[in-house]
């Protein structure tokens, strides 16, 4: 049985595709833990694969460093239903029909996939996709709690190929924390493919309780509320307007404007006001040291988180977990 997506290479030569089990040192970043790595390399495109399974279930994260724009074909050998989740990088899907469907860093959509697809195009760049793949049978014990469970089971029957999320769904803190957790958990022994399994049957259920309360908004909204559900969930890196603008497909005085008219202030002032909202949250919880704090909201060292802190909130992190601390 095929658990997982593969992708052919549109237009570059057999002998210029290779394949290695073994990750060279540039590459270290990119390992997971939950599987051995499988490093797809051409003159386009190289592709790093990581896919385990459990009970007709799967977990597979896929890395693109992209070199030049190329064509990337999916393939699946029997029909696939599965949770795609967009880590890094935006794309627009392809399909049959010639219709394409966008799927933007920090957003995730649900498919059933069958028979041949359409090449997508990818930009120069690097691009992470997780995906999840389930079983019919765990879809089938949820058809008489879920809407989409029903019709996604009803799709596998027919065989027909379809997007089952219209308006993608955005990536929340409690969906990030999973893709990490699962993206760094080994999984290499019967009692924890058990536990992936339990693990992906939560991933699921949370992916369905979100799908059946979602109201549609417009795309302004999805792509808005998308930025910044990964800048909260991403305190720890170094985002700038123009990066997300290109991520995006927006202009970045569009992203600046959009910014001062939802949140009343600045990219910037909006970034750092998550840093420090998570800082005070974390201090307060008085759970982990201020110097992974420092680390966990993007700061180099806790003398740094400090002097930011202090100017915003008027005490240190220390002075805050002394006062308000559990």
């Amino acid at each position: 049985m095929n658990v997982t997506i593969e992708y052919g290479i549109v237009g570059i030569p057999e002998h210029h595709i290779k394949i290695t089990h073994q990750l060279p040192a540039q590459y270290a970043a990119y390992r997971c833990d939950f599987a051995d790595g499988v490093l797809v390399t051409s003159p386009a495109v190289d592709i790093i694969y990581h896919t385990t399974s459990a009970n007709g279930c799967s977990l597979s994260n896929n890395i693109f460093i992209v070199k030049e724009p190329v064509q990337l074909l999916p393939k699946v050998r029997d029909g696939l239903s599965f949770v795609c989740c967009m880590i890094t990088g935006s794309i627009s899907l392809s399909y049959l029909d010639m219709t394409t469907v966008p799927l933007l860093q920090g957003q995730y959509n649900c498919f059933h996939l069958t028979g041949p697809q359409q090449p997508t195009l990818f930009s120069p760049g690097i691009y992470e996709i997780q995906y999840y793949g389930f079983s019919r049978e765990m879809l089938a014990e949820y058809t008489s709690h879920s809407k989409l469970a029903k019709k996604w089971l009803h799709k596998i029957d027919v065989g027909s190929p379809v997007l089952l999320t219209p308006t993608p769904g955005i990536i929340w803190e409690g969906l990030h924390h999973l893709n990490h957790e699962l993206k760094f958990s080994i999984v290499n022994t019967g009692l924890r493919r058990t536990w992936l399994l339990g693990k992906l049957q939560e991933l699921l259920i949370l992916i369905l309780e979100q799908q059946d309360t979602h109201t549609v908004s417009s795309s302004h909204d999805v792509t808005f509320n998308t930025i910044r559900a990964f800048i909260r969930n991403n305190l720890d890196k170094e985002l700038t307007i123009s990066q997300l603008a290109s991520t995006y497909f927006v202009s970045a005085s569009k992203l600046r404007q959009s910014f001062i008219k939802y949140c009343g202030m600045s990219f910037s002032e909006y970034q750092l006001k998550m840093r420090m909202e998570r800082a005070r949250t974390l201090s307060i919880a008085n759970e982990v040291s201020i110097a992974h704090i420092a680390y966990i909201v993007g700061y180099k060292n806790p003398s740094a988180l400090t002097k930011v802190y202090k100017n915003f909130y008027g005490e240190t992190p220390g002075e805050t977990r002394k006062n308000e601390g559990v």
